[in-house]
């Protein structure tokens, strides 16, 4: 009876270093002595976050000095960009190197990472909600007042030109993304370079075109509150199309180096497909009530 106890005992360690050993082999890192024993990633301490926070906030206090000829010069300006800059690339660095290297992205973290993803896109939803909200109130606001939208003598952007091809290629590199993360899915690395660098490129051609549409607009941002809302409503969707591009810029490189040629271990490719989908969305609805709505009410034709 006692020998069974020990050979009892005996078993049961030898599961538990054997257990142990494989998941230290599979998921750890000797130098940096992460071993996740559950399915769950425990975020060692980093300095990023308030790093980035700082940032922000001071780039934003600049920004708003500047406007308003504070005291904040343009070097606070840049030193708070280089901070941000440098402190979200790091940052983002260490993800990379825990999803890849490290394997702390298992299947549970990513269900979590999918579920977070998804309330920042919402969050982003509302955010244009709002302007959007600014948006309708005055326009609408005006035309059951008897006046126009937008106000005379503002002529409103010609729809059928920069905006209408703006609209051909985010729908173009909405099928590409897709097209690349159908590969990604397959682990086929070739295939997904070129869908993936389409995409980059039709980005750089969005806001090319941005640029200039702004420059050949017959008013400014100080233009009253037509002028106002429809820069902040484009500018914001521009800003976002700018990240949307370097996020998939940064999957273009990570697929070069072979980083999603393992299962859960390509998340980054994935919320950069539906950053890149979002994208497309809200410039549809922006284009529809920001460009042709103002156009058909300034030519006279009934309100859509």
């Amino acid at each position: 009876m006692g020998q069974l106890k020990i050979n009892y005992v005996v078993g049961i360690m030898f599961n538990m270093y054997s257990g142990s050993f494989s998941l230290g082999t599979r998921w750890s890192s000797s130098s940096l002595g992460r071993t996740p024993r559950t399915g769950y990633h425990l975020v060692d301490p980093s300095p990023w976050p308030i790093l980035v926070s700082a940032g922000v906030m001071n780039e934003a206090a600049s920004f708003i000095s500047f406007v308003h000829g504070g005291s904040y010069t343009l070097v606070n300006f840049i030193c708070a960009t280089i901070l941000l800059v440098s402190s979200f690339y790091s940052w983002m660095m260490d993800i990379v190197s825990e999803a890849t290297y490290l394997g702390c992205h298992t299947s549970i973290v990513a269900r979590g990472l999918k579920i977070g993803f998804s309330l920042f896109l919402l969050s982003e939803a509302f955010f244009f909600v709002g302007f959007f909200w600014a948006w309708f109130a005055s326009g609408i606001g005006n035309l059951s007042s008897g006046y126009m939208w937008p106000p005379r003598p503002i002529i409103p952007v010609y729809p059928w030109g920069a905006p209408l091809f703006n609209t051909a290629v985010l729908l173009a590199s909405g099928a590409a993304v897709t097209w690349a993360h159908r590969a990604v899915a397959i682990h086929d690395r070739e295939e997904t370079m070129i869908p993936l660098g389409l995409c980059v490129l039709a980005g750089v051609v969005f806001l090319r075109f941005q640029v200039g549409e702004y420059k050949a607009a017959s008013f400014t941002i100080a233009d009253g509150v037509y002028g106002s809302c429809f820069y902040m409503l484009t500018g914001l969707h521009g800003s976002h199309v700018l990240g949307g591009t370097v996020f998939l810029a940064a999957m273009w490189v990570r697929n070069y180096f072979y980083h999603f040629m393992y299962p859960n271990r390509h998340m980054g490719m994935l919320f950069a497909v539906w950053y890149w989908h979002f994208v497309d969305v809200i410039w549809l609805i922006v284009f529809v009530w920001a460009y042709i709505w103002p156009y058909k009410n300034w030519v006279g034709d009934k309100l859509l």
